[in-house]
């Protein structure tokens, strides 16, 4: 998935000979997790599985992370700057997303789906699950070397929406996760995955200008949000007055 400005090596896994890239593997994992939405919750029950469960499964960092932990068991290395991509567009996306305080609404709704977790075991496993994976990738793509070629912006894209449109028939995705400001998440995520391409490119050479200028750009939703205090973002969300006022760790 790195485009064809490099021509790989073949992985040392491939499903049908030939595939360097292995797309045909990974588009039988997002037909597979995009399967589990058929999962009913009388099914899971049966299986003894919590209500946290199914809609963990439709959640699209839980398809990052399975692309991800498939990647490293079968080594494919060859998707890395894919999975950067697609791994800084959540990354950007979520913070935005939830910069106001709503990420405690979100604790609050998986605790309401039977799973209890402290606000550091939250804060925890959204680093783990958000940050580390883009941030791994950065870094071992910058010590290769690698560059991430414009047209893994577009398959990310293609799987971005293959799953907004399995999940809720639309782009709008509050309905998975809970209200936010939707549309500035969405700009949040496109700017990730567009401009990580030319980030990795002037980490490689060293312009400490250029990088500067790509991080600057990433940032803006994010600031932008953070900035406005109020929920009139374009978005049907209502927000717990108490969520500003955050508990201790």
């Amino acid at each position: 998935m790195e485009g064809p400005s490099r021509r790989p090596t073949a992985p040392p896994y491939q499903l049908i000979p030939g595939d360097r890239y292995n797309f045909a593997l990974g588009v039988l994992v997002a037909f597979g997790l995009a399967g589990l939405k058929n999962l009913s919750e009388d099914k899971l029950k049966k299986l003894g599985a919590p209500p946290f469960l199914k809609w963990n499964l439709n959640a699209y960092t839980t398809w990052n992370c399975a692309l991800l932990t498939l990647r490293i068991i079968l080594k494919q290395q060859q998707w890395d700057p894919f999975l950067l991509v697609n791994s800084m567009g959540i990354f950007l996306s979520f913070r935005t997303a939830f910069a106001q305080g709503l990420d405690e609404n979100m604790r609050k709704k998986i605790r309401s789906l039977g799973f209890e977790l402290s606000r550091l075991e939250f804060v925890l496993l959204d680093h783990l699950l958000h940050t580390l994976p883009p941030m791994l990738l950065l870094a071992a793509l910058v010590q290769r070397g690698t560059r991430v070629h414009p047209m893994n912006a577009l398959h990310v894209l293609a799987l971005t929406s293959w799953f907004s449109f399995r999940q809720v028939a639309s782009l709008d995705v509050q309905a998975v996760y809970m209200p936010h400001p939707f549309y500035r998440g969405l700009l949040a995520y496109l700017v990730g995955v567009f401009a990580t391409p030319p980030l990795v490119d002037a980490l490689i050479v060293r312009s400490r200008r250029r990088v500067l200028q790509w991080l600057i750009v990433m940032l803006i939703p994010y600031l932008t949000t953070k900035l406005v205090r109020d929920c009139s973002m374009h978005c049907s969300c209502q927000v717990d007055p108490a969520v500003h006022q955050r508990p201790p760790l």
